[in-house]
């Protein structure tokens, strides 16, 4: 689907690039985390999928052991309680091979820390992501504006929640875009951007640093150093614990 939507997308930005509505100056970034369509509850580590399998093989073998059993029940009782057995039977069977077929074409999703990420068997590119509603199986979906008109020039969906490496593939995709229609490939040199704290880190300050970007973004304890902060109590760091004397008892009430 990508390959039909990129080159319209591009044909749409040349018309705004025309139509004078690409400031070319200021840009920023923001993500927003979206639930895909697969289930979190196949999601794990190749060693817990392992254990789902093992699970799910014995509950397997316990519901033919009881197949057996209801074998020897009188017609009536067994007619209705076999059904209901094959039902459950053939279901734990195709879910058994859809996890053994998956563990046996795929390996370990590994994170830029060199450790373990959790895949997931009915869609590996998304990941398991905490959103303000709770924690969904989804993508974490980016994208970079142009100011003058809120005008998108690239989106991108990636299977990460943290915003700490997203910086990098958007740049690059939003260049991509630019050049396809016409821009030069030092389009973003001199450019502010601004995108909040959730991207401050190393790999993405050294993105903008590489692209020359005038970036502003700030870190996650800037609220703590800045002075107009001071007086909002939404935002105040509190210097002890809560006790009795933050309390007051309304007798009438």
């Amino acid at each position: 689907m990508k390959d039909q939507i990129k080159p319209l997308f591009r044909d749409i930005l040349l018309v705004c690039d025309q139509e004078g509505l690409l400031g070319g100056t200021f840009f920023a970034l923001d993500g927003c985390k979206m639930a895909s369509n697969a289930s979190k509850q196949w999601s794990g580590k190749i060693s817990d999928l392992q254990k789902r399998k093992q699970k799910i093989e014995g509950k397997l073998k316990a519901l033919v052991e009881d197949h057996i059993e209801i074998d020897k029940e009188e017609h009536a009782v067994k007619e209705k309680m076999s059904a209901s057995r094959e039902k459950q039977i053939r279901k734990l069977e195709q879910q058994a091979a859809k996890v053994e077929k998956w563990l046996s074409e795929n390996e370990k999703k590994i994170g830029e820390n060199k450790k373990e990420l959790q895949s997931n068997v009915t869609d590996n590119d998304s990941a398991k992501m905490h959103t303000s509603h709770g924690t969904v199986q989804g993508y974490n979906g980016q994208a970079i504006v142009d100011s003058k008109h809120q005008v998108i020039v690239h989106g991108e969906a990636i299977g990460k929640g943290l915003d700490n490496a997203n910086l990098p593939p958007v740049i690059d995709g939003a260049k991509q875009n630019l050049e396809s229609i016409g821009k030069h490939k030092d389009y973003f040199e001199g450019k502010i951007l601004t995108a909040d704290s959730s991207y401050h880190s190393i790999t993405n300050l050294n993105k903008c640093n590489e692209e020359k970007l005038d970036a502003y973004i700030p870190d996650n304890k800037f609220r703590n150093r800045d002075e107009r902060f001071a007086s909002r109590v939404g935002y105040r760091p509190r210097s002890k614990k809560f006790t009795f004397a933050d309390f007051k008892h309304d007798r009438d009430k």
